[in-house]
């Protein structure tokens, strides 16, 4: 056996064992960050380990690993993985890869790497990709996006991210924190906030929400909802005109408010600045205020704190201090 051989094979067990500890939700995602972008080799065996774990999911099902999906009906696990370890099983699935792949059964992601786009506070980014599905990648945002089978996949790993979809176009899936969705065409929102804690808005089009790993089971989030995902509990409810001009307006470099306490304005606020709003005082905190402002330049945001509440604001070299 080559040295090359047992290395490829040392990076398949790893790839392996970090999908089985990210599925159950034991992995601790800084170290297996650096694992995937310690080597280019960590992250081409990780992408296919999971392609073909997922089309193995679809063949379950009843479907061709390369059957283009439904966006009206996305495909639904309808039996539990064989009965293996979780590494055991995944390896003997990638073992199966080849065999299965000269018949049209199985197909491993053809991305080397999965393209990586990050934002920098106060920066935003738009681009497109596969069937000119716009991406917005807002303020400090970090995701990754790839084809498997022609059809795009996208993982948000920090942040908050805008996806237009338009008709005609194959569907997504989105990977965000422990959730899954397949998002037809259509305008979404999702956010990941701290905690893990999942945000998608269905601003126009239908979203489904998919079963993790050895679960079954989807289920549909209508339009004009929203959806928010906590340790695996899912709340959703309509969504309000005001609330979705709130969500577009930081594409257009705006922040809009609608009666938030001031702490939890600032807190948005402060998303987009490198110098930071602190108060002064906690109990200014409670003041409610409205408006729409730019983001990059809280110099109207502070005026109309002045001017309506008498609050007012210190420049210094590493923050604003607000007081009254």
């Amino acid at each position: 056996m080559t040295l090359s051989i047992e290395r490829q094979e040392r990076i398949e067990a790893e790839a392996a064992d970090w999908l089985a500890a990210l599925d159950a939700g034991r992995a601790d995602l800084a170290v297996f960050e650096a694992w995937r972008a310690s080597d280019p080799a960590h992250a081409l065996a990780f992408i296919r380990m999971n392609a073909v774990w997922r089309d193995l999911d679809r063949l379950r099902a009843g479907h061709s690993a390369h059957e283009p999906a439904d966006a009206a009906a996305p495909p639904i696990m309808a039996a539990p993985r064989m009965a293996l370890p979780r590494r055991t099983a995944i390896k003997a699935a990638f073992g199966m890869a080849g065999a299965l792949a000269a018949g049209g059964a199985v197909f491993i992601a053809s991305q080397a790497a999965a393209h990586t786009v990050e934002t920098a506070v106060g920066e935003r980014r738009r681009f497109y990709v596969a069937d000119h599905t716009c991406l917005d990648l807002n303020t400090g945002g970090r995701l990754r996006w790839w084809l498997a089978e022609s059809q795009l996949e996208v993982e948000l790993e920090r942040g908050e991210l805008a996806l237009d979809l338009p008709q005609g176009t194959q569907p997504c899936t989105l990977h965000v924190g422990a959730a899954r969705f397949r998002l037809g065409p259509g305008r979404f929102n999702v956010r990941l906030h701290a905690g893990e804690i999942v945000d998608l808005a269905t601003i126009a089009g239908k979203a489904w929400i998919l079963p993790l790993h050895g679960r079954s089971g989807t289920a549909l989030v209508a339009e004009r909802r929203k959806l928010v995902v906590t340790d695996g509990k899912q709340q959703a409810r309509p969504l309000s005109d005001g609330e979705i001009q709130t969500l577009s307006a930081w594409q257009e470099g705006e922040i809009l408010f609608d009666g938030q306490p001031l702490t939890e304005a600032i807190a948005e606020y402060n998303r987009y600045l490198p110098t930071p709003i602190e108060l002064a005082r906690a109990d200014m905190g409670q003041v409610r205020l409205g408006g729409r402002f730019l983001t990059n330049d809280p110099s109207e945001f502070l005026k109309a704190l002045r001017l309506n509440f008498g609050i007012r604001a210190e420049v210094r070299r590493d923050r604003i201090v607000l007081s009254s």
